[in-house]
């Protein structure tokens, strides 16, 4: 939903789009995907905001979990 600058909010509306993004996202599993998808968007645009811009390709290197651990 995107709200222009003084402009009433549609109540109806938005209680129809947080229950809809509701019944997609009604397990712990399918809301952890959701904060997953947008996690390293935020964390970027947070770095940015500091001063100390890293691309997404280089934040994607630095917390990917390597798929064999040596022991």
């Amino acid at each position: 939903m995107n709200q222009k600058p003084n402009h009433p909010i549609n109540l109806a509306q938005a209680d129809a789009l947080l229950k809809r993004w509701r019944s997609r996202h009604n397990t712990p599993e399918k809301m952890a995907a959701a904060h997953r998808k947008v996690l390293l968007e935020r964390v970027c645009q947070s770095m940015a905001f500091e001063n100390q811009p890293v691309s997404m390709d280089r934040l994607k290197t630095l917390t990917a979990t390597p798929n064999n651990e040596v022991s």
